[in-house]
């Protein structure tokens, strides 16, 4: 199997695909991107991002593994609403009714209390050198406004 260039194979990313579309952001990116909205393949999604993870794959123990993000896509409709999303004061919070929501996709507090995103199907992080193999003609998203 021939090395693709465009990544380093080691790098971590966040895969998103949909309407046979795929797109990979670099965990290293998003974790200066706490919320990033766009859409691929007419799906509206939203990616939530957390630094300070500890990886489980650098050590035998884990809290000894070197600190990733942890990164999740989501479709961004709910109860009928497309929301749009924003990181204010270390919370994530949708512009249309202000509700706080967690990394994990659910409504924390405001008026949309207790609801989930959904989970984008088709998302997941994964090593660059083994989403590439199977899936070289991923878009690579390198910078973010």
């Amino acid at each position: 199997m021939k090395k693709d260039p465009r990544l380093p194979p080691m790098e971590r990313v966040l895969s998103v695909s949909a309407g046979g579309m795929h797109r990979i952001y670099p965990l290293n990116l998003l974790e200066k991107h706490p919320v990033v909205s766009a859409a691929l393949g007419g799906v509206p999604y939203v990616v939530f991002t957390k630094p300070g993870m500890s990886s489980p794959l650098d050590s035998a123990s884990i809290r000894e593994g070197r600190p990733i993000p942890a990164a999740a896509a989501f479709d961004r409709r709910v109860a009928g609403r497309l929301l749009e999303f924003s990181f204010e004061g270390g919370r994530i919070v949708d512009r249309p009714t202000g509700s706080v929501w967690s990394i994990l996709g659910e409504a924390l507090a405001g008026p949309l209390k207790g609801k989930r995103l959904a989970p984008m199907e088709e998302s997941g992080v994964h090593f660059a050198f083994a989403w590439l193999a199977f899936n070289p003609d991923s878009e690579i998203v390198r910078a973010l406004p």
